[in-house]
């Protein structure tokens, strides 16, 4: 395989407004994008400043750039990604100037690392481009990877932001400092992505996460730790849920943000959101129950709120699941912008089990 020569570059901090209005705060966020440029021709011999930089950091870099060099190769078909090695899964925010805050979270197995921490690359392209000077968003670091989860995976949760539009997205992955003479473990994915217009596509919502917890910070993450913390929306981060399965003991907890929504002559938006659950029965969907709907307008927001100021609206609601019997469901929630009678609906799937009974220890 033919390797890209490269050097290692580091892109200036971006200023990201990812967040909403929680209560009057305003949350923005810095992203900062640790980006690792590949350059095609600019390696040489190693300089004076290369020489004088520590070996950890030398090593480190020479992990980034090996994987920048594995997805050089899937971009000119030298390789074909034919499975995906490691889950994952995202969301949609609105972001700044124009662009779309896409946060993700990878599941890899553990079985398949032996070392605890990753290096890690990724790089977005259009669809269909082969050369690495059309890159949307490039980004390299080092995880730590912490505990697995009860069931043997691996959580890694990065974001990136781009502007809508249809996406290839690549992941290289591999083992970090291992022993001498071993050789890493690497693995890639391919991801094919449409990124929503949150901006000027009209009435919007940003993706419906579901929420395994949500956490009060004291103070939000500083801006170097955004990265690690793409689910943290000012002083709340976000656990994301990474099944849709539940226990009758569970509840049920969802989040998203509305955009775009039109105001009315006092300048306040009026917005309602509804939710309705169906449950699969023999003879097909049935409408099971509803939750009281959520409403946004100048008599239910909290005073001062400012469409101007950019506060917008957090509806998401945390129904216990106790009153639901074992089946499968689906949530449809419906937003409607009352000021022009504009409705989006998104559907959630979701399955409630009994909760298994402690053993006697008897035989």
């Amino acid at each position: 395989m033919e390797r890209l020569r490269g050097a290692v570059a580091r892109r200036r901090p971006d200023r990201r407004t990812i967040g909403t209005t929680l209560g009057l705060r305003q949350v923005t966020i810095r992203c900062v994008s640790a980006a690792c440029l590949v350059a095609a021709g600019l390696a040489g011999a190693p300089g004076a400043a290369e020489s004088a930089q520590p070996l950890e950091a030398e090593a480190r870099e020479r992990e980034i750039v090996s994987l920048a060099n594995v997805v050089g190769a899937a971009l000119r078909g030298e390789i074909v990604p034919t499975e995906e090695p490691f889950g994952w899964a995202n969301d949609f925010l609105k972001s700044s100037e124009g662009t779309t805050f896409i946060p993700f979270t990878l599941s890899i197995d553990a079985s398949k690392l032996t070392t605890a921490s990753v290096a890690m690359y990724m790089f977005a392209v259009p669809q269909g481009a082969r050369a690495a000077s059309a890159s949307a968003f490039e980004d390299g670091y080092h995880v730590l990877l912490g505990p697995a989860t009860d069931d043997g995976f691996y959580e890694i949760r990065r974001g990136f932001w781009v502007p809508a539009g249809e996406y290839d997205v690549y992941v290289a992955l591999s083992e970090s400092e291992v022993e001498a003479g071993a050789t890493p473990a690497t693995m890639m994915l391919r991801k094919a992505l449409s990124v929503p217009d949150l901006w000027t596509g009209g009435f919007a919502t940003s993706s419906v996460i579901i929420a395994e917890g949500i956490e009060s910070l004291n103070a939000p993450p500083p801006p170097e730790q955004l990265p690690a913390n793409p689910y943290t929306l000012g002083t709340m981060r976000i656990v994301p849920k990474s099944t849709r399965e539940y226990l009758v003991s569970d509840e049920l907890s969802m989040l998203f943000l509305v955009y775009n929504a039109g105001v009315t002559p006092a300048g306040m938006p009026d917005v309602t959101v509804t939710y309705a659950f169906h449950v699969q029965a023999e003879a097909g969907e049935e409408f099971f129950n509803e939750t009281s709907p959520q409403a946004f307008n100048e008599r239910t927001l909290p005073q001062g709120f400012d469409v101007d100021a950019g506060h917008q609206l957090v509806a998401g609601q945390a129904v216990p699941l106790s009153s639901f019997p074992p089946a499968e469901y689906r949530l449809e929630i419906t937003v409607t912008d009352n000021t022009s009678g504009e409705s989006l609906t998104h559907s959630v799937g979701f399955s409630v089990a009994q909760a298994a009974e402690p053993s006697s220890g008897l035989e």
